[in-house]
């Protein structure tokens, strides 16, 4: 790339930079806000001159209360979705009906990825995405896939080569192998050994294996192949136009990193970046571009030094137009913004879901451009600064109650006066010294701090006592909503990038199989699975949740077409009570099918051995085991034999049958209770049943 298009994607930044420099007084004044910071603070929480730098008001000393109102309100928010997150229903809906099954694998890969194989990344990073959209009004995930290297000690032995040449029989190796033995020739040896292991053919390498018959050699390896969530503040380390109001339309995205020089030089191997760049960017190590980026952020002991051994690389992806093919591409440019003459890379994106690899998460949609989406702190900065004042009057009136002002004759000649608890005050004449009258207690300051806090909780919906339920309710599960469908985009660009890069076999451990490959070509990539995640927030309170359970339980009688879901409508009442226990204990309908087949098997074979097993009157599929054993009769006629030949082998079967039959007639007994009669069809079926002679076994 030529130094001319280096210095335009620069200059995009920049001006990008320019172009928001009030939104970038938003972010001090949010970030001041919420963490309760000004000029001249003392730690005590008190006003001091020397601090300020003039006079303090109203004296030295009076109160400078911190009111942490929208901090405690970001974090009240944070929680509620982080828990949402942990406790939302994950559904994959493929766009064919022949993808069902395979949409249930999917979900099982999802909830490994997000609770297992990457669980500490996606707890860290969507804390931090959500601290910064609650603070900022606005922040963006990138979604990337990360790979890591890591060597390995091998050891080549000149056995392992015998052998192998005892398995293929290849004459070349036979020379290799007389070659390496004769110290003539190891220069020819060597070369030889550079076409079976590369970078490994040297002469010192032949003759360790003639001497000792090994040599030890480094080999690299991945390490890391998986999703990786980076979550960006804007205008800190992710800049875009400043009009954009879908990332994916941005006509440019820039994010910024920091590497040490061991993990720049690590992408030489995992992402293939120009060796002579590395180098070049090297010799800039500690010099980054934006310097006074968040100064009020940090305090003047630090300056900046965690920054002092990293090296700035910014990633810059654009849209082109490809006139050859006449059609869109995005690209990406990792450049060093003092390095002006050549870049690592620069290359058509690498991931088939064709995105921009971010998903932005504005807390609010107010009009079109993005930034304009306001954090917390704004919104609540008044009514802090309010309760501020309120409080400090409080503070201060105590003070003066505690001790007030003492009036002194203006005739007195100067004195030392010392006020506190049995202290002595010499008069020369009595009632020379008073107390002045401290302010009137004015109960209106508590009213007013109530007033404010309930505004602020009427206005974000926080519950309380004198609120209607329904607004608490509704502004919550409006909350969660806008959440977990931002995140459900991070999901799904998540999922497709496993789809191409995760391997088949890891996926069939995870997932237990798939009737198809599950790495997908392009065009599966882009449009195969639909996700989504869904949270009610009345989960939160357990009488409401109580209650919800309830009254799904008392729904199933009147389920007389089969068309509820038992085992989904089980495993929501068990996610709903501890996500955790549900997926510890809630298994798939068809494994549990399988299971319960399996379990009836043994319990035949334990009949036929001539031990009876107990019969359950509850917990069991018994519909399903009573199919199993009706299945193994019939497909078995030795077994059917048998029946006719052997009383007590027979009376155990016909027992254990007949207490499947029974349990069976229980619960419809039950449904007729309530409906007054059996359905026709049903009970003409078994009638048929009882009379075939082959579904029940009858000794002789």
């Amino acid at each position: 790339m030529k130094s001319s298009a280096i210095s335009e994607l620069i200059g995009l930044v920049e001006q990008a930079e320019t172009d928001a420099a009030s939104y970038w007084t938003r972010k001090n004044l949010n970030y001041n806000q919420r963490f309760c910071l000004w000029a001249g603070q003392d730690e005590t929480g008190r006003k001091y001159s020397a601090n300020l730098g003039k006079q303090a008001f109203p004296w030295d000393g009076a109160s400078d209360a911190k009111i942490r109102l929208s901090d405690m309100i970001v974090n009240e928010r944070v929680r509620l979705m982080k828990n949402s997150f942990a406790r939302a229903r994950l559904a994959v809906m493929p766009t064919e009906t022949t993808d069902i099954l395979a949409g249930r694998k999917v979900e099982t890969v999802i909830q490994w990825i997000l609770n297992s194989h990457c669980a500490a990344m996606t707890k860290r990073e969507i804390e931090l995405a959500a601290n910064i959209r609650e603070t900022y009004g606005l922040a963006v995930m990138g979604v990337f896939w990360r790979r890591s290297t890591r060597n390995e000690k091998i050891t080549f032995t000149l056995e392992s080569l015998q052998m192998q040449y005892m398995e293929t029989g290849d004459p070349q190796l036979a020379l290799i192998i007389e070659a390496i033995l004769d110290p003539t020739q190891e220069e020819a040896v060597a070369r030889e050994m550079d076409a079976l292991l590369p970078g490994q053919g040297t002469a010192a390498n032949v003759r360790k294996l003639r001497e000792t018959g090994a040599f030890d050699y480094d080999s690299p390896y991945i390490f890391e192949n998986l999703p990786d969530w980076q979550a960006y503040e804007p205008w800190e380390d992710i800049i875009f136009p400043p009009s954009t109001y879908d990332l994916q339309r941005a006509p440019f995205i820039a994010c910024r990193e920091l590497l040490r020089e061991d993990e720049l030089r690590e992408r030489e191997v995992t992402e293939d970046y120009d060796p002579r760049w590395i180098e070049e960017a090297v010799k800039h190590t500690g010099v980054n571009r934006r310097n006074a980026r968040n100064m009020y952020r940090v305090t003047d002991s630090l300056l900046l030094s965690d920054e002092r051994d990293m090296i700035e690389v910014w990633r810059v992806y654009q849209k082109k137009w490809n006139e050859q093919i006449g059609a869109m591409e995005v690209w990406c440019t990792h450049i060093q913004p003092s390095v002006v003459d050549r870049v690592a890379k620069s290359e058509a994106m690498g991931y088939e879901h064709g995105h921009y690899p971010f998903v932005e998460l504005p807390l609010e949609r107010t009009s079109r451009p993005l930034i304009e989406s306001r954090g917390v702190p704004e919104l609540v900065a008044t009514q802090q600064s309010e309760i501020k004042v309120q409080r400090d009057y409080r503070s201060d009136r105590a003070s003066l109650t505690i001790l007030p002002p003492l009036k002194v004759p203006a005739n007195r000649g100067k004195m030392d006066i010392v006020l506190g608890p049995a202290k002595q005050l010499p008069e020369r004449r009595p009632g020379e010294f008073q107390w002045m009258a401290p302010p009137v207690n004015d109960m209106g300051t508590i009213e007013i701090e109530a007033a404010t806090r309930r505004d602020v909780d009427e206005y974000f919906g926080i519950p309380r006592t004198d609120m209607a339920p329904q607004r608490a309710l509704l502004a919550q599960q409006d909350l969660v909503d806008t959440w977990l469908a931002d995140m459900a985009l991070i999901l799904g660009q998540t999922f497709q990038l496993c789809q191409q890069y995760l391997d088949d076999i890891q996926f069939v451990r995870v997932a237990g199989g798939l009737p198809t490959p599950f790495r997908a070509s392009r065009q599966d990539i882009q449009g195969k699975y639909d996700l989504r995640l869904d949270f009610d927030a009345r989960t939160l309170d357990s009488e409401a949740l109580k209650i919800k359970m309830q009254g799904l339980v008392q729904l199933i009688p009147l389920d007389t077409q089969g068309v509820i879901d038992r085992a989904g409508l089980v495993k929501f009442l068990f996610g709903s009570i501890d996500p955790n226990l549900a997926g510890l204990l809630i298994r798939d309908a068809d494994a549990a099918s399988q299971q319960e087949m399996d379990d009836e098997q043994v319990q035949f074979t334990k009949i036929a051995a001539g031990a009876e097993p107990p019969l359950k009157s509850e917990g069991q599929n018994f519909q399903l085991r009573l199919q199993t054993l009706q299945n193994i009769i019939q497909s078995n006629p030795a077994i059917q034999q048998r029946l006719q030949q052997d009383q007590i082998f027979a009376a155990m079967l016909t027992a254990r049958m007949e207490s499947f039959s029974f349990q069976l007639q229980q619960q419809q007994n039950a449904q007729i209770g309530r409906v007054g009669a059996q359905p026709g069809l049903q009970k003409v079926a078994e009638q048929m049943q009882q009379q075939s002679p082959q579904q029940q076994p009858t000794p002789q």
